[in-house]
């Protein structure tokens, strides 16, 4: 019976160790991390690892070096591995080959949770619907790094390599430096808003917020923390309680951090996300970080993104240009659904058929109260399209009629919908009421997602899909019509409280759907 050089044990053995805590949330039972420790052991082609004391110590140090990707060091045994090696008896060469063989396992497993993820998201949601990251691991090159005893290169080696993972390990680490320091008080409550211009004591703590998370732009009155910096560049007849232009600046550029309107006016949304604390955004942070091992290596170059919990869009166009936009989603009640398609096709001067969910709960109630409440804004259909009187409806017990709305200035799909296949019938669509993409939170749908500016969106889709249309002129036609794109385009349905978004900043957001906690918990477990 041949044994794996990787680990010391033969595969009988292998198959002898624990179970993982909580394996209910982890990607694969005790049987999927076993054959994963094969290819290193082919790749290595009889050459052992952790024979010594100073190897196991590389090996310590870079498992603890996995928090820096928002995992916790003790789920591997971090900074153990060395001190077990030095307790054994150098003449039991048994415990040693066990001893081996436990810490290839928990580097393995370490490199696969890198590579896609520690928590299995379809465990914590049975509807989950995009496709995951596999993990297609280089073994020859992690062999030839561990035995030149190069562990942290190996652990880079499997690490996602989208430049969006490298923003939320750089925003990780900033923020863990803030916390070393002391993080920032909150601000106290005020009922009032706080406006450019205005002279308050609270601008002062205000300054101090900001300059704790690194604004320097508001300047301190006083030495401390970033006060040495702010100091040198304030200028003579400074008055830390004036909510001056260099100070409203920093607020703007805060509020579009964390997915605010950036009129510079601390309201009541403001003062909450400045009053976040720092542990809370380091959480945020590691969730991101999971988020992104489960799919960004499966993202394609040129594709939609939504991001629901930041109620935002961006087009990542083939140049590499990103044109983004607001967008109104699903309330949290009926929220929208995250998965992955492609735009087809997109239906101009549409009507909008109402989905089961609102004909059930909101438009039939209605109904039942007053038969009337159609006010020849709708048609009844049957099943196969055939109109309906809606007097002659038993709106008590209708059976399966539809609802429809003709094309024109009060439907709600606006002039345009862009359609992809999907099992919930959510669509990217128009909207006549473009006042509402004002708000601060746009939460607001059935779950359909309606774009700012979709007119643009489509043009550019036009222009990068190669499909000939004369859309001005389709538009004035005032005619309803559905147009193929020449090519799909992948979309996503996504859900980031810490976007990387695309320039390299990472933006904060609420967690509208109540994601984060139940993440947060998985991670936790051992």
């Amino acid at each position: 019976m041949a044994a794996l050089c990787v680990a010391g044990l033969t595969l009988p053995a292998l198959a002898q160790q624990a179970p993982a805590p909580d394996g209910a949330v982890m990607r694969d039972g005790v049987e999927g991390r076993d054959a994963a420790l094969v290819p290193l052991d082919e790749a290595l082609n009889g050459r052992l690892l952790w024979q010594d004391e100073a190897a196991l110590g590389r090996l310590d140090r870079a498992l603890a070096s996995l928090a820096e990707d928002g995992l916790t060091p003790a789920h591997y045994r971090a900074d153990t591995w060395r001190q077990a090696f030095a307790a054994l008896p150098a003449e039991d060469a048994a415990a040693r080959e066990r001893l081996a063989q436990e810490a290839s396992r928990a580097l393995v497993q370490a490199l696969d949770d890198l590579a896609r993820g520690r928590v299995d998201p379809r465990r914590l949601d049975p509807r989950w619907e995009i496709p995951l990251a596999e993990a297609s691991l280089p073994w020859p090159a992690i062999a030839a790094a561990l035995a030149a005893g190069r562990v942290d290169e190996a652990l880079t080696l499997a690490r996602p390599e989208h430049p969006a993972y490298g923003q939320l390990r750089q925003a990780l680490a900033e923020h863990r430096r803030l916390e070393a320091l002391g993080g920032w008080a909150p601000l106290p409550p005020r009922s009032a808003a706080l406006r450019p211009g205005e002279r308050h004591e609270e601008v002062r703590r205000l300054r101090e917020r900001l300059a704790a998370a690194g604004e320097l732009g508001a300047l301190v009155p006083e030495a401390g923390l970033y006060g040495e910096l702010a100091a040198r560049a304030r200028p003579a007849g400074f008055d830390s309680l004036h909510y001056d232009e260099p100070l409203v600046a920093a607020v703007r550029r805060f509020q579009r951090r964390h997915g605010l309107n950036d009129d510079g006016v601390v309201g009541p949304r403001t003062r909450d996300a400045l009053n976040v604390p720092v542990s809370r955004r380091i959480e945020q942070l590691r969730l991101g970080l999971e988020r992104a091992r489960w799919w960004l290596p499966t993202l394609a170059g040129h594709h939609i993104l939504v991001n629901v919990a930041g109620q935002t869009l961006d087009y990542r166009r083939p140049n590499g240009e990103t044109w983004r936009t607001r967008v109104i989603v699903g309330q949290p009640r009926r929220p929208t659904p995250l998965l992955a398609s492609r735009v087809t096709h997109f239906d101009l001067h549409p009507s909008w058929t109402v989905p089961p969910t609102i004909f059930r709960e909101d438009k039939l109630p209605q109904l039942r109260q007053d038969p009337l409440a159609l006010e020849g804004r709708f048609s009844v259909l049957a099943p196969d399209g055939t109109p309906l009187d809606p007097e002659e409806v038993d709106w008590q017990n209708p059976g399966p009629v539809m609802l429809r709305q003709a094309p024109g200035p009060a439907n709600p799909l606006g002039q345009m919908v862009l359609r992809f296949p999907n099992g919930h019938a959510v669509y990217l669509h128009d909207t006549p009421g473009r006042g509402l993409f004002g708000r601060d939170q746009r939460l607001i749908s059935s779950g359909c997602i309606r774009v700012e500016g979709v007119r643009r969106l489509v043009e550019q889709l036009l222009a990068d899909t190669g499909t000939r249309v004369d859309l001005a002129a389709r538009l004035a036609g005032g005619e309803s019509q559905t147009l193929h794109l020449a090519r799909s385009v992948p979309l996503y349905l996504y859900y980031w409280t810490a976007y990387p978004a695309p320039g390299g900043e990472v933006i904060f957001h609420s967690d509208p759907y109540g994601r984060d906690a139940r993440l947060a918990a998985a991670l936790a477990r051992g």
